[in-house]
């Protein structure tokens, strides 16, 4: 049960950050280098409290999650400016289906005891389908051809992180250790893989106003670097614990994309349950009780 409580943690953050980006909009690869090497160095001491002599298979997974960070944040924060929040965030619900498949082609023994009981696995594809549709039509997407394309290698890179990380967070010697490991390497490679791009991107900015140095600088301004260090420090752990403590990745993607309805409470200020949004929430609270 505990996973539940994390991950909703997970989705409110998110939510913060969504807001932080749609308020600030800031470089999609400026926040990745922020957020990567800024969670490294915050969380880098730690590394003293944990052992250092790692298994090269398990370095190797918290390299490939930081590239997958890095493609992800990057497609999700360009999408959500060129194509608008509900858009990429609808099209993202996809990713459950995703998660779901890549999850059982790999744990052949959840997916054994789902086909031993036919009625169980019938029960999860409705539920997920439902959920899926529901979300869909409670973000109103309407996705281009073009979004659609962008938007696969985050969909995908979310799925394989996703996995990624319950990988982590199982083999780091204890969920402490797990989370420090992800929290130092796989940032710091993140931030890498954002730097690398925003160097070869445009010289300036999509209007040709802002050069480089200002547009990397530019989180400095009013603290706004440091809070987005600070939560999506809580974002990254709380995602990390949570995908420990759960049995299939994709229940947290699932209660990830609250993260919009969440999104939508801290800038309105008020509640306000659509028809669509009540049965998204319908779907998720049979999955849990599907999951628990």
């Amino acid at each position: 049960m505990e996973w539940i409580l994390l991950s909703l943690l997970y989705a409110v953050t998110n939510a913060m950050y969504m807001t932080f980006n749609g308020k600030h909009h800031f470089n999609g690869y400026v926040l990745g280098v922020w957020r990567g090497f800024g969670i490294s160095l915050l969380v880098s001491p730690l590394l003293f409290t944990v052992p250092l002599d790692i298994a090269a298979d398990y370095f190797l997974i918290l390299v490939m999650q930081g590239i997958m960070i890095g493609i992800y944040d990057s497609h999700l924060f360009f999408a959500t400016s060129r194509f608008g929040v509900h858009a990429s965030s609808g099209f993202m619900a996809t990713t459950v289906w995703v998660t779901t498949l890549l999850w059982w082609s790999i744990d052949f023994e959840e997916l054994r005891r789902l086909l031993a009981e036919p009625h169980k696995l019938l029960t999860l594809g409705l539920i997920l389908c439902g959920f899926s549709a529901s979300y869909w039509q409670m973000m109103k997407v309407h996705v281009s051809l073009k979004a659609e394309r962008y938007l696969y290698p985050a969909v995908f890179a979310l799925a394989l992180m996703s996995i990624a990380t319950r990988y982590i967070a199982l083999n780091g010697g204890s969920a402490y250790a797990g989370v420090v490991y992800y929290l130092t390497v796989a940032c710091f490679v993140s931030g890498v893989y954002n730097l690398v791009w925003f160097c070869a991107s445009g010289r300036n900015d999509e209007n040709g106003k802002h050069r480089k140095t200002d547009l990397l600088l530019e989180p400095l301004k009013h603290w706004n670097g440091g809070w987005l260090i600070a939560f999506s420090t809580v974002l990254i752990g709380a995602k990390t614990l949570a995908l420990r403590f759960a049995d299939n990745p994709a229940y947290v993607v699932a209660m990830l994309l609250l993260s919009p309805m969440f999104a939508q409470v801290i800038q309105t200020r008020r509640v306000e349950i659509t028809p669509a949004a009540g049965l998204v929430i319908l779907f998720l609270g049979l999955l849990l009780l599907f999951a628990v």
